[in-house]
């Protein structure tokens, strides 16, 4: 027969507690694995720089840290274009191998030179799809460098140092397979649009170590009570 203690109670509590806490506070990881496609014109600069971190340290893929300054090794830009653009140009993101839960995105756009920065990307907008770019919706940005409601479509011009991310979060969206990015205007550039980096993020599922933790925690308590 089970006796209720309130020695015993105070460690149950404190044990869901904790459990709580680690999913409330469930930090958000980088989406890995990613690769693009382009529609709408062709690359002088590789693509495959926007996604796979060179130019941050270690020239590896992150969320975070600081891009050193555009250059044909470590940045995306288009070969010429007619530009004010007519149509968008489309970049469409692989997120890996499997679905992920799609939280926001880290983005650094040109930096160094005037003539660079002019062909940062100024105005964009945001699609995914989660069967395969199937078919595309609209995402709809709730914060911009954590601001709530910030975003107005548009990224920052790039300075002539190296910077940090701009970071746009939206609503969970569970499931995500592709990301496309529609840039829709420059910095004055006329014949070429850029950026250097991008970066995707969603919440992780809580690991299996973690779950079992929870359940040893758990049958402690269970046995606190007995």
């Amino acid at each position: 027969m089970m006796k209720l203690t309130t020695k015993s109670l105070v460690l149950s509590t404190a044990t869901f507690g904790l459990m709580l806490g680690v999913a409330q506070n469930a930090q958000a990881s980088l989406i890995t694995g990613v690769t693009a496609t382009l529609t709408g014109t062709t690359s002088n600069w590789a693509l495959d720089n926007v996604t796979n971190g060179s130019g941050l340290t270690g020239n590896k893929p992150s969320l975070g840290g600081t891009h050193a300054l555009s250059a044909t090794t470590n940045a995306w830009r288009s070969n010429n274009t007619t530009l004010p653009l007519v149509d968008p140009i489309s970049i469409t993101f692989k997120l890996g191998t499997v679905p992920q839960d799609l939280i926001g995105l880290s983005f650094w756009n040109m930096t160094g030179l005037t003539s660079l920065t002019a062909m940062g990307v100024q105005g964009a907008n945001f699609q995914y799809s989660i069967d395969n770019a199937a078919n595309f919706t609209a995402l709809a940005p709730t914060a911009f460098n954590g601001v709530a409601g910030a975003w107005t479509g548009s990224f920052t011009r790039g300075g002539a140092t190296i910077s940090g991310p701009e970071t746009v979060d939206f609503n969970l969206v569970k499931g995500v397979t592709h990301v496309r990015l529609n840039i829709t205007s420059n910095y004055g550039s006329a014949q070429r649009v850029g950026f250097n980096e991008i970066a995707f993020k969603s919440i992780p599922e809580p690991s299996a170590s973690l779950a079992l933790l929870g359940l040893g925690l758990a049958g402690v308590g269970l046995r606190k009570r007995i």
